[in-house]
């Protein structure tokens, strides 16, 4: 049976609580904070659990307000026991409980790896007070890999194995002092969604937009009757419209995650036109769509008279600050939220202006006859 600690300062809302059936049919905890025993035929208790001893100081190290997320894990054993554990985030910030002593190993997680299955053993052997301590750690990812650490004198009754629900780790907890007397990891439930929201870009004012027009197209209008006629110019051209919002070394690497937000626009037809932010709309994080784009200007001529319009259009391309916060939905319903920021990098293609040249009179044409003598 394992050797079970409870810890109620780890939110169930968010985390995984119950073991897996990896023991056994009916998997049992026992040994929690007052070591009471559980019959295998109880109910599994929703608590958060640390599998080793009860002694040591407690601590918790969990990063889900700022959306970090595990890394990297380096362990250090000792006989019997496991003296040390050091879990880096993807921030680059650490937390270590133990002490750096004996033979170690460590274990990097790859962007958008995930855990499947994960082993914490209690040891096998106690200390001279009766205490277990951490005996081994082992874990399997979704990318076909593992890694393991194992003190000696370790037996199958220590085993526990944790539900790693999304296989994303947002810290650990348990206690410690001169060994690890017990330890947990901190593993998001499934999540249903991610999404960018209460996106503001508090720089946008200062950000200018494109002054030179690139022209579209170039026409002749002749108007060679006696009254003002209306004609139409069009130009097309093939534009690549970008939209991305860059993710900061946080929970994000791991997720498909969309922005429920305006983007910066530019709607007027002058270089003097200003970016606004468009209505809320629900957009990919990073997309690239090319498209067809036309444009038409209405061309009043005078009578008898040849003009020559040329219309444009503007390339807005924009690099600027946003900021934002990250709403993790689960998928048991619960969601929470962290305060990131980034640069949103974007182009906006908008209609320039039509300018009109008066070339003069329009030449009618000449029809040449026979000429007799």
């Amino acid at each position: 049976m394992p050797y079970l600690r409870e810890f109620s300062s780890i939110d169930k809302r968010y985390f995984t609580t119950n073991q897996t059936n990896a023991n056994s049919e009916h998997s049992s905890v026992q040994h929690t904070l007052r070591w009471l025993e559980i019959s295998s035929q109880s109910e599994q208790p929703k608590l958060k659990l640390a599998s080793g001893g009860n002694g040591g100081m407690p601590f918790t190290y969990v990063r889900l307000d700022d959306g970090a997320i595990m890394t990297r894990l380096k362990a250090w054993k000792d006989d019997w026991r496991i003296r040390g554990v050091e879990m880096w985030m993807s921030d680059g910030k650490s937390h270590l409980v133990g002490k750096r002593s004996g033979s170690s190993s460590e274990f990097r997680l790859n962007t958008g790896e995930k855990l499947t299955k994960l082993n914490i053993q209690a040891s096998g052997e106690t200390s001279s007070g009766g205490n277990h301590r951490l005996g081994a750690i082992w874990l399997q990812t979704d990318k076909g890999r593992d890694w393991g650490i194992f003190s000696s004198w370790l037996e199958e009754d220590g085993r526990y194995c944790p539900d790693v629900g999304s296989g994303i780790v947002c810290g650990m907890f348990g206690a410690g002092g001169e060994d690890v007397d017990s330890l947990g990891f901190a593993i998001l439930h499934p999540i249903k969604q991610a999404r960018l929201v209460d996106v503001t870009y508090p720089n946008l004012d200062t950000e200018i937009v494109a002054s030179v027009p690139e022209t579209v197209v170039q026409q002749s209008i002749t108007n060679e009757s006696s009254v003002e006629q209306t004609y139409t110019v069009k130009g097309s051209r093939s534009v690549t419209i970008t939209r991305q919002w860059s993710i900061t070394t946080a929970l994000e690497h791991s997720l498909q995650t969309t922005v429920s937000g305006g983007i910066p626009g530019v709607e007027g037809v002058k270089a003097s036109s200003t970016w606004k932010v468009t209505a809320i709309a629900s957009y990919g994080r990073s997309t690239t769509t090319t498209e067809q784009r036309t444009w038409e200007w209405p061309i009043k001529c005078p009578p008898n008279r040849l003009l020559y319009a040329t219309g444009t259009m503007y390339a807005d391309s924009i690099d600027t600050e946003y900021k934002a916060n990250m709403q993790i939905d689960l998928q048991n319903g619960n969601s929470y939220k962290y305060s990131v920021e980034g640069i949103y990098g974007g182009m906006n293609a908008r209609s320039g202006s039509v300018k009109i040249e008066d070339l003069g009179p329009a030449l009618k044409q000449l029809t040449l006859g026979t000429s007799r003598f």
